[in-house]
């Protein structure tokens, strides 16, 4: 029982420790995962911010150079000015719109009739097919207008936005428009050296869902109409956020951040890829829990070398208890081991109050044996009485035992004097049907002799007393011619009185 609790013990320990590296391993790795998407999204609102403060000045720079040209429209001695003052009236705002690629003045019909920037457009052009010329057209109050993607006729046909309001006569009809673009490839620019990762991408919506421009820059993926996409849904519902999801664009899982402009209907996202925020955190979770892996067999390892170190120690210490409570010659408990069997059996008899049997024997001449066989021979019948003595008491609690020289003795708990008397007998014919020849004795055979002591114990009886009556029945089985057996009736006059109730004739 007290290895089994040791070997409890042992791998309740070797599983706390195991558990607690475990548990702390993952407890790392979790914080550390916490950390590294914290970080992440820190990152995307930072570079967000920048790129959101950045556009909101561009496009501000090139709203005012709109209302510029519209002021100067309106001025009540336009038409009066020489045509480089109104040129100047017109766009002298254009020249701090450094992005800007052209900046029109058309009238009610979509003909050109002024234009500033780095490339003079055609006096022929007319944008009255253009979005962005039918939006104010249709619609008196829209205000500032964000077109869709297209291709400039002024800017060598790059893809452009434009940016426009709408001019009124004075009784408030359509009369034109005014437009500033911007070219995709310079509006990428600001995203250029930005670290985003390989699948990192910054996307410009406008507020009805159309992908006006992206980088990485591909021009198959702008202009189209995303409004219909849970992903962007989410983007336009809310003035800011982070959130993950899977683009529709490409198909990549990425972490969103996103920001809608103050003053325009756009939409700014900033995206990291997931799988690349985790990389750096995946190969340190691998390392670590390649490491608490290894932790964890070295544990276990350690627990079962000394499990077996325990096991070997303690059967080396089950094996020399045996040894010291074992005879060597036959094989019997020893005397020691006897008298601890009697010691612990007398008191369960106290506490049962049932009887207690005691059987000293003894082998005939014995000395004689040994002088005329040798003691090798006599060795040898020592080991068979012994067989016999064990051979004849079955009950598990029985226990047979060598006294010392030619001396045994047999303990016989729960059993009365009747029941004592008849195993004696039962031995001691054993024995004589051995036949083990002995000229030296008168039975010419080797024989026992067997002394009975019963008792049933109290707490105020000596448990020496049980010896010594069966220690002196022996004597007078010795007495009575040897071969025999004597019990408690017969060694009466060598009783010690009343303690032993089955001693007393």
């Amino acid at each position: 029982m007290k290895r089994l609790f040791s070997a409890v013990h042992l791998n309740l320990i070797a599983g706390i420790i195991a558990l607690g590296i475990l548990g702390v391993s993952a407890h790392t790795l979790w914080v550390d995962h916490q950390d590294t998407w914290q970080s992440a999204e820190k990152s995307s609102r930072n570079i967000l911010t920048a790129i959101g403060r950045s556009l909101d000045r561009d496009f501000d720079l090139l709203d005012l150079s709109l209302k510029g040209a519209i002021e100067g429209l309106d001025h009540l001695a336009f038409r009066q000015l020489p045509p480089d003052l109104q040129y100047r009236m017109l766009f002298d705002r254009s020249v701090s719109a450094s992005f800007m690629g052209s900046l029109l003045v058309v009238d009610r019909t979509g003909n050109l009739v002024a234009d500033a920037g780095p490339i003079i457009a055609q006096r022929s052009l007319n944008v009255a097919d253009q979005e962005y010329f039918k939006a104010h057209r249709e619609n008196h109050h829209l205000g500032l207008h964000v077109s869709r993607p297209f291709k400039s006729t002024t800017g060598g046909g790059e893809l452009s936005i434009g940016i426009s309001r709408r001019l009124s006569d004075p009784a408030g009809h359509f009369a034109g428009i005014t437009m500033g673009s911007i070219s995709l490839p310079n509006l990428n620019q600001l995203f250029r050296d930005l670290s985003l990762g390989q699948q990192g991408a910054i996307n410009l919506f406008r507020t009805d869902g159309i992908l006006l421009t992206r980088h990485p820059f591909d021009e198959s993926q702008v202009n189209q109409d995303f409004a219909g996409s849970p992903h962007v849904q989410r983007l336009l519902g809310a003035k800011s956020g982070t959130f993950e999801s899977v683009s529709p664009i490409d198909g990549v899982r990425r972490l969103i951040s996103f920001e809608k402009l103050d003053r325009y209907p756009l939409v700014l996202t900033v995206a990291l890829s997931v799988d690349e925020i985790f990389a750096g955190w995946q190969r340190k979770a691998l390392v670590l829990s390649l490491m608490t892996v290894i932790l964890c067999f070295a544990v276990v390892g350690l627990t079962i070398l000394f499990q077996r170190e325990l096991n070997r120690r303690t059967k080396a210490e089950t094996k020399l208890r045996r040894i010291a409570r074992t005879d060597d010659l036959t094989g019997l408990p020893n005397r020691r081991a006897f008298r601890e069997t009697f010691e612990r059996e007398w008191r369960h008899a106290i506490r049962s109050g049932s009887p207690l049997s005691l059987l000293y024997i003894d082998a005939d001449f014995f000395k004689k044996f040994n002088d005329q066989y040798g003691h090798g021979r006599g060795d040898e019948v020592l080991r068979q009485i012994a067989a016999t003595l064990d051979a004849n008491i079955r009950r598990p609690r029985d226990i047979a035992a060598r006294y010392g020289g030619e001396e045994f003795v047999v303990v016989l708990p729960e059993t009365d004097p009747n029941g004592a008397q008849i195993i004696a007998e039962n031995i001691r014919q054993a024995i004589l049907a051995m036949g083990i020849v002995h000229d030296g004795s008168p039975h010419r055979r080797v024989t026992v002799s067997i002394g009975i002591a019963s008792a049933t114990p109290s707490r105020s009886s000596e448990r020496a007393i049980l010896q010594e009556v069966a220690d002196k029945a022996l004597y007078q089985a010795k007495a009575a011619g040897r071969n025999c057996v004597r019990g408690p009736n017969d060694a009466a006059a060598h009783s010690h009185g009343p303690i032993l109730p089955h001693a007393a004739a």
